[in-house]
């Protein structure tokens, strides 16, 4: 019943030469070992391997160059994934704030 967040593995910038031509990935892998590997069987000729900037991860993204393994959470909050339940707790949360703020300024609510 309760979802399980699997925990992604940390994203590493990979610096290279491709066909003559500069490259930057960005590869989730385990260690920085597996991201240099993952390049190299890709023709990649790996220079320097480093942990991704927030940054190079929105580059790599809008460049068609991110490697991922695990999806990216369909929900999140304040940047944190959240399963089903913490979002529907959420939002009875933002409810009941909206209601009590309401009730506070003495604004009247009709029931029926």
């Amino acid at each position: 019943m309760g979802e399980k967040c699997k925990t992604s593995d940390p994203l590493w910038t990979v610096r290279g030469v491709n066909r003559g031509e500069d490259i930057c990935l960005v590869i989730e892998a385990p260690d920085d070992v597996a991201a240099d590997c993952f390049a190299t069987k890709r023709g990649v000729d790996v220079v320097v391997v480093t942990r991704a900037t927030q940054e190079e991860v929105a580059t790599a993204r809008t460049a068609n160059r991110l490697w991922r393994y695990t999806p990216e959470p369909k929900m999140k909050c304040f940047g944190r994934p959240v399963g089903q339940l913490q979002a529907a707790m959420l939002l009875l949360c933002g409810l009941a704030t909206v209601l009590i703020n309401l009730r506070a300024f003495h604004v009247p609510l009709k029931w029926h």
